[in-house]
């Protein structure tokens, strides 16, 4: 398949989907971004795979603006989500996660030692691993950014993604809902729970109950937004070797 246009948002998002999803294989949503014959088009269409489409329309225009978002997880941990296209970056305790095309970064901040009596706190040591850049999120990346959170957390557009795997299952079925303003659709298939995903008007994932990239039953809640994003939410953190313990907080 040729590569899609950049220029394009709706087939952007389309590829998107497809490689953000846990199961590849959504044939009717490559027929349209890849320009298949409208005989495999008709084929493979399907009311389910349609509500997904639509609501990915609606998630097209939030992925293309600034934007800083807080989601909160089942744990209670929270998930900042931060987005200038085609950057994303994601926060939450002492992991971040950030995407572009220059790069990628992973970062974990470790436990500090003790330090030795009366002295000031050590600072705790920070590891980065650093991979290729890019402008689309892989199975690879999008299985990554889900493990490196607990596999509590997946990124919006895999999300979606994980919506249109399922509605291409056995006897798929699509029911749409409102929370909130928010637009929603609920999909499943045959041996597969009801998975649920609700966009915004302001095109943001506002809400997903299902599975994640890593296999985990998961719940996200959009907390927070603000249509602005700092440049560093975009810097990866310095890393700091492991300061060494003192003989005294050895003992």
């Amino acid at each position: 398949m040729a590569e899609l246009p950049r220029n394009n948002p709706k087939k952007a998002m389309l590829s998107a989907l497809v490689a953000g999803a846990l199961t590849i294989g959504f044939a009717g949503m490559m027929a349209k971004s890849c320009g298949a014959p409208v005989k495999q088009q008709a084929e493979a269409a399907n009311q389910a795979l349609e509500m997904v489409d639509s609501l990915a329309s609606r998630l097209v225009l939030g992925l293309d603006t600034d934007a800083t978002l807080q989601y909160a997880t089942p744990s209670g941990a929270i998930v900042t989500v931060s987005q200038s296209s085609p950057r994303r970056a994601y926060r939450s305790g002492g992991v971040t996660y950030i995407s572009s095309p220059d790069g990628t970064y992973l970062c974990t901040t470790g436990a500090a030692p003790s330090p030795a009596k009366g002295k000031k706190p050590l600072s705790a040591p920070v590891t980065c691993q650093e991979g290729p850049g890019a402008d689309t999120m892989s199975p690879t990346e999008a299985k990554a950014i889900s493990a490196a959170f607990g596999g509590e957390f997946l990124a919006p557009e895999a999300a979606l993604g994980r919506l249109a795997t399922i509605a291409q299952g056995q006897a798929a079925r699509a029911g749409a809902s409102k929370r909130g303003d928010a637009q929603c659709v609920s999909v499943t298939a045959t041996g597969i729970r009801t998975e649920t995903a609700c966009v915004n008007p302001g095109g943001l994932l506002a809400y997903f109950q299902g599975t994640s990239d890593a296999g985990r039953t998961t719940e996200l809640v959009l907390q927070y937004t603000t249509p602005s994003v700092s440049e560093e939410a975009f810097v990866p953190p310095k890393t700091t070797a492991a300061p060494k313990a003192s003989a005294a907080a050895k003992k």
